[in-house]
């Protein structure tokens, strides 16, 4: 850090180093949610609250038109504001109130800085802060007052103890959004309007990062969407359209609670010599669990598309006596390969040196049948709930 310690008095203005090296972080690409995680893996809270207040500072200089409506949404997620005085740095503000004083705050900055001089070059999600325009923010992606019923679902879901209760809870959210999915489509389509695919990231926590990202990938691909793995990043990109991100987000969030609290109660596990073989176990766990619940939503999404089309086709259509529909049907399949497609171009645009590996996780065969079992215990309901429904 720029500033020094003479007698216990601070010098200089660490503040502006780090909004320098703020923007240099913009320019690669990086948004403050994927800072923050990076800096989450490293277990420093101290550098953690440094960051959301930097960041907070750093914004705060622009045009809130300027900046997008997903890094003020950020911010707030990491818990970030300006809460010292105009006048104030913020690093110096956060000396005053850190646990350790000045000595842990330039700690934790010398950490932060190295940090930051080291980012790579990653995929640009959004405009950067002062670049956004009124055009280039995405439309609604979802409906606020569904998103906030499906919300509500997948929290009673999660909290219930009775699975026939919270089987009913998260069909009905899967089933509300996969409908909003598919009208939207339909709408965009028809209106010529949409915001085409794009991107977001989630995060891929530690331990067990391979078994978490098969989750993620495996829900995005049954939501017509595609996961690719920053490894050592602590994040994973997830391309598709808006409305279908917003569902893998939220499935991926609920099905992770479900997976752990599962993997939990199963306690900790030993080989015949007495060594832990929890880790394995766990990881197997999770792992199993990620490919069976892909097994059951790709089959779900399979069917839900056939019912879609055959309820699209049920509908009056412009074709006349003896062919009411077929248009529609027509329209809602050649509408659905378009947004693959278009995904599919979105991925390659974004990864151009995209690589496939394979996992090398250790095995734990009691691991993966239990994490298989728990799978089929996940509130997912039956085959086919994911498909459009009728008033």
């Amino acid at each position: 850090m720029s500033a020094a310690t003479a007698g216990g008095h601070r010098t200089g203005d660490p503040g502006t180093r780090f909004d320098q090296l703020l923007e240099q972080v913009w320019d690669r690409g990086w948004e403050p949610l994927d800072l923050h995680r990076l800096l989450v893996r490293d277990g420093d809270p101290v550098a953690t609250s440094l960051l959301g207040d930097l960041v907070a500072a750093n914004l705060a200089r622009y045009s809130a038109v300027t900046v997008e409506d997903r890094w003020h949404t950020q911010v707030e997620e990491i818990g970030a504001s300006v809460w010292w005085g105009p006048a104030d740095d913020p690093v110096a503000a956060r000396a005053d109130r850190a646990k350790g004083g000045w000595a842990a705050v330039s700690k934790a900055g010398i950490r932060l800085e190295r940090t930051m001089l080291l980012l790579p070059q990653i995929e640009r999600l959004s405009a950067r802060p002062g670049s956004a325009r009124p055009h280039s923010a995405p439309g609604p992606d979802v409906d606020q007052r569904l998103l906030t019923k499906v919300r509500m679902m997948l929290a009673k879901a999660e909290a219930t103890t009775f699975p026939a209760e919270a089987e009913t809870f998260t069909a009905a959210a899967q089933k509300l959004m996969s409908r909003h999915s598919i009208d939207r489509a339909m709408l965009d389509q028809s209106s010529g309007r949409g915001d085409g695919a794009t991107a977001i990231r989630l995060g891929v926590d530690r331990p067990y990062e391979s078994a978490r990202f098969q989750l993620i990938s495996t829900i995005a691909r049954a939501n017509r969407c595609t996961a690719v793995w920053q490894k050592g990043l602590g994040f994973s990109t997830v391309v598709g359209f808006p409305t279908d991100l917003r569902a893998v987000e939220l499935l991926f969030t609920s099905l992770m609670v479900q997976a752990t609290a599962a993997m939990t109660a199963q306690g900790s596990r030993e080989d015949w010599s007495g060594r832990s073989r929890t880790r394995s176990f766990r990881n197997s766990f999770l792992t199993a669990y990620a490919v069976r619940i892909g097994e059951r939503l790709d089959a779900a999404a399979r069917e839900a598309q056939v019912e879609s089309e055959s309820q699209w086709g049920d509908d009056p259509g412009p074709s006349g006596p003896g062919g009411e529909g077929r248009s529609d049907r027509t329209a809602l399949v050649r509408v659905l390969a378009q947004r693959d497609q278009e995904v599919e171009d979105a991925v390659a645009q974004r990864f151009p040196r995209l690589r496939h590996t394979r996992s090398r996780a250790t095995f734990d065969e009691e691991g993966w049948s239990s994490g298989t079992s728990a799978a089929d215990r996940a509130d997912l309901g039956a085959p086919g709930r994911l498909g459009r429904t009728g008033n």
